[in-house]
């Protein structure tokens, strides 16, 4: 794309970068996906199959959420009990169990590796803000040799708006000078909610750049393939000022 901007020199425009892990880093959506649904695979084939449309259509939520929207929208129950920190434990921890062993060896995503080196070697502060629990996170970093490039790993312990807020104020940096890099609309949210950039990587994420740029929220938002630090931007999104958001899938 003749005249694009490197994806490498727009991230290095902001004073601090945030990636998120699944789908930007680590390869490993798909992974999630089969985990999930063999943990839920006690409550039925057809039951859990509709859920995994909406875990695709959500991902990046924390694993919390993920399991909440399944107890109160697929079991019918309400959430917040008693009932369901036993639901959660189990099924939440048998999804741990079957991720223990799968999750370290996923892959990193193509040019991963060779970005957050480029970035890290600029001494550019580096972030990772993920659903995925704190420790499986940095596990997973440590294991392809990346976690000493980022400042800290914030988990889905927390909704990543929060984390992403707390990267904030970690780094002392304001929202406008912060980028997100994700690959889901729920990271696009996040973003939007806290008001930091967004750049969209669509190569391993569910759904392509029309599906996830939409409406005025996004803004200003930019999209690549992949990592490649020399590989093109495109974008800025420019929605018309008046466009609806129609999200309505909860608190990223």
């Amino acid at each position: 794309m003749p005249g694009a901007e490197r994806l490498q020199d727009f991230l290095a425009r902001h004073r601090v970068v945030v990636f998120d892990l699944d789908g930007v880093l680590v390869d490993s959506n798909e992974l999630k996906t089969e985990c999930i649904g063999q943990a839920l695979s006690p409550f039925g084939a057809a039951r859990v199959a509709e859920f995994l449309t909406e875990f695709r259509a959500t991902f990046g939520r924390s694993r919390r959420e993920h399991f909440a929207a399944f107890y109160r929208d697929y079991l019918r129950q309400p959430g917040g009990d008693a009932e369901f920190e036993r639901f959660y434990e189990r099924y939440a921890g048998a999804y741990a169990e079957l991720l223990r062993d799968r999750y370290p060896k996923a892959p990193l995503c193509a040019h991963a590796d060779l970005l957050v080196k480029e970035l890290a070697d600029g001494d550019l502060p580096l972030y990772v803000a993920t659903g995925t629990l704190t420790e499986e996170a940095r596990r997973v970093l440590e294991g392809h040799g990346l976690l000493a490039a980022f400042r800290d790993v914030l988990g889905g312990e927390h909704p990543k708006r929060a984390r992403l807020e707390e990267v904030l104020a970690r780094s002392a940096t304001p929202a406008s000078a912060a980028v997100l890099v994700g690959d889901s609309r729920q990271d696009l949210l996040a973003a939007h909610r806290v008001g930091l950039d967004f750049q969209l990587v669509t190569r391993y994420g569910f759904f392509g750049h029309d599906r996830v740029l939409t409406g005025a929220l996004a803004n200003g938002a930019r999209w690549a393939v992949d990592l490649r630090p020399d590989g093109p931007v495109s974008g800025p999104v420019t929605a018309p000022a008046h466009a609806a958001d129609q999200e309505a899938s909860g608190e990223p």
